[in-house]
């Protein structure tokens, strides 16, 4: 039963080929039922049909955009935590911490840039903390921007403004 239901699924499968072929069913000398397309002598002439078929549906060709669009990544809050606007450093020798906050947290391959007053201050880095030292007297535009590998930005924070006081040659602030 089993190789009948195998020349079944061989013809269904090569049924088109088979159309106008001729198929032929005997047993060779190892008792083995053989299927061939050949005449041999004492083979059984089988009446195969054609199989049926249904036509395919057709696809709409699409519009060469893909359906929905996956938004790009980007951080939710870049938030500058210290200092806070308007914050005075008053002799301190020029020390100021800036510390980030965000989420959501700096992936391992994006890194942040520190502006002062518009222009890049150092490197990007992958730190939400910069410690800097001997900072020039003055106001200082500053906010952070986080970017991917290829320098695409990802966020930014809201700009904020502080200023360092120090002493000035011949005791002026």
């Amino acid at each position: 039963m089993t190789r009948i239901t195998a020349l079944i699924a061989v013809l269904a499968l090569i049924g088109p080929s088979l159309q106008a072929a001729t198929v032929y069913k005997y047993m060779d000398e190892d008792g083995n039922l053989v299927f061939t397309d050949e005449p041999v002598e004492g083979a059984e002439k089988l009446n195969v049909q054609p199989v049926p078929t249904v036509p395919a549906v057709p696809v709409p060709a699409s519009s060469g955009e893909p359906q929905q669009q996956e938004k790009p990544f980007s951080y939710n809050q870049i938030t500058i935590v210290t200092p806070s606007a308007g914050e005075n450093f008053v002799n301190n020798g020029g020390k100021v911490t800036i510390q980030v906050a965000m989420s959501p947290e700096l992936r391992p391959s994006d890194k942040l840039q520190l502006y002062f007053n518009g222009e890049p201050k150092g490197k990007p880095q992958s730190s939400t903390v910069f410690d800097f030292n001997n900072l020039y007297r003055g106001e200082y535009v500053t906010r952070v921007v986080a970017v991917n590998e290829a320098g695409e930005q990802l966020g930014q924070s809201d700009t904020i403004t502080f200023y360092v006081r120090r002493s000035a040659i011949g005791g002026t602030n």
